[in-house]
């Protein structure tokens, strides 16, 4: 005889079934899901103290600005090529000392606003105002004028070479010829301003401010900023005023500030990330042998070096400087904990950048170290102060090359040195009050050419992070500029390496190769060495 049907027990039999099939079925990660709402989820590293262009000096945040704000030009994904911005085409004068860049007519902000060359100058004006004192400002000192109203010398805006003659037009004058100079128009920080939100916040006179909080942020990118949970995620949308609206592929892209990099790599394996800011240095024979479609490793425009605070004992005696430098072994850092990470910093300009090869100037001599420390009053380190030294993050590669500095002046000069691993918008904050003692820091050029890194060096520059003055190195940095020949602008570039060798401001460790990792799924992507993203490019799509 049949059993009744009873639809309560075959309801309930077909829940158990569908749970335990589910059960054993693979969970679909967020990059997997990714590719059907074409959201690119992107390690950032450090949490972004805000979203303000003018004021920026962070890479990280550079990035997230890079999607939200776009310039009179960018930089393609090979990291060379100058593409159209706001600015559909330009002319350069034939003494290559004007630059005249029209503007699109149909270019709009977020909200709808019409963006026109008064933004522009505004913007510029913003960036230049000393009250903001930003760090990044050098950078547009080719302009005429720029510096003296930077460092106060003049109070008159309109000193400054930069001409709006009518709303579609945006005219720059150099004081010097420097062909690279549409690379550094297409720096994050050369956006336009749109005042209105700016003032309805208060912001002018404000590092940050309100008017860059989701709600208020207007931008003229490919991208608008939807929301921000700090030291979550912060996400941007596709902005579909964009005047390339069309070419945007991606939906949304998420940034997560995620400082520590064995974090991010797990991130990364267990599928919430497509792009890693970096990689520990552990795991890289890891994946070369495991997964080498992925990792990607990048000779950078960059150098990590020691910063010392020159007017603070107790290295304000060069002596001691010039001690802690020459007790570096770079050659073995390189081979030991860097490998295919670095290459050893013999200089402070990285070899090839703007096709130069100017020497080396740094190297490692413990006899000299211990020497020098013994006629600055510290024989094997007797009576030297306890340091601390400052890391500019709480990252584990970080942490790492830390521990191995403070061996080898310990094992050299019998120093003790007490490691301060820092939150990054901490440690940026200590740079900008020279509150240290002597810590990591790195500069990622904007530009290829040794200008870009040796200007860190000339006096009261924005970026002196070391607080060094030397006159001649003024002159040297100045030639730098106005050489009349190539071989006059090499000699001065040579002067300017072996100044910071000789009294050491700075102490160059390594130069970077970055690693990182980059899902199957994600399309357009070109390593370079400036870091330049064009977002257009970038697409998903499921691996075979």
């Amino acid at each position: 005889m049949l059993a009744s049907f009873n639809p309560k027990a075959a309801a309930l039999l077909a829940l158990v079934v569908a749970l335990a099939f589910s059960a054993c079925s693979k969970r679909e990660t967020a990059v997997e899901a990714a590719v059907r709402t074409q959201t690119l989820h992107v390690g950032n590293a450090a949490e972004p103290p805000d979203l303000d262009p003018h004021t920026n000096n962070s890479a990280n945040v550079a990035i997230i600005d890079s999607s939200l704000f776009e310039g009179l030009v960018g930089l393609a994904n090979d990291g060379t090529t100058i593409l159209p911005g706001v600015a559909e085409r330009w002319e350069i004068s034939p003494d290559g000392l004007v630059y005249t860049f029209h503007l699109r007519a149909d270019a709009v902000w977020s909200n709808g606003d019409p963006l026109t060359s008064a933004d522009f100058l505004a913007g510029f004006h913003r960036f230049l105002e000393p009250a903001l004192g930003c760090e990044g400002v050098n950078i547009i000192f080719p302009v005429v004028g720029a510096r003296d109203f930077v460092e106060g010398h003049s109070k008159d805006f309109s000193t400054v070479g930069i001409r709006t003659p009518d709303p579609l037009t945006v005219e720059l004058r150099l004081r010097f010829r420097a062909p690279y100079f549409l690379s550094i128009v297409a720096d994050p920080h050369f956006v336009p301003l749109h005042q209105p939100s700016l003032d309805k916040f208060n912001g002018r006179t404000q590092r940050g401010g309100k008017w860059t909080q989701p709600g208020n942020l207007v931008s003229n990118g490919p991208f608008t900023l939807k929301s921000w949970r700090p030291n979550e995620v912060l996400v941007v949308v596709k902005n579909p005023r964009y005047w390339d609206a069309a070419h945007v592929r991606l939906n949304e892209v998420r940034f997560y500030p995620i400082e520590d990099s064995a974090a991010e790599e797990r991130s990364f394996r267990t599928g919430q990330l497509h792009v890693t800011n970096g990689l520990p240095y552990g795991k890289l024979d890891s994946y070369r042998q495991r997964r080498a479609p992925e990792l990607h490793l990048t000779p950078v425009l960059g150098t990590n070096y020691v910063t010392f605070s020159t007017g603070r004992p107790p290295f304000a005696d060069v002596r001691v400087r010039r001690a802690f430098s020459l007790a570096i072994d770079r050659d073995q850092l390189a081979a030991t904990i860097l490998k295919d990470r670095a290459n050893a910093a013999h200089a402070f300009v990285r070899p090839g950048v703007g096709g130069y090869q100017l020497g080396e100037f740094f190297h490692h001599d413990a006899a000299e170290a211990k020497k020098l420390l013994r006629e600055a009053g510290f024989p094997d380190g007797a009576g030297f102060p306890a340091v601390e030294f400052m890391l500019s993050s709480r990252d584990e590669n970080v942490i790492t090359l830390g521990q191995a500095l403070q061996q080898m002046w310990s094992q050299t000069l019998g120093v003790k040195v007490e490691l301060r691993p820092t939150e990054t918008k901490v440690w940026l904050d200590a740079l900008r009050t020279k509150s240290f003692a002597f810590t990591t820091d790195n500069w990622n050029m904007g530009f290829n050419d040794p200008s870009d890194m040796l200007a860190l060096a000339v006096t009261a520059d924005p970026n002196n992070d070391a607080g060094w003055s030397n006159a001649r190195y003024d002159v040297a940095f100045a030639k730098v500029n106005t050489a009349a020949t190539e071989a006059e602008r090499r000699a001065a570039m040579v002067e300017c390496e072996q100044l910071i060798a000789a009294e050491v401001p700075y102490a160059p460790v390594y130069h970077t190769n970055k690693a990182q990792l980059v899902h199957a799924s994600v399309h357009g992507w070109r390593d370079n060495a400036l870091g330049a993203i064009d977002w257009r490019e970038l697409w998903l799509e499921a691996p075979p």
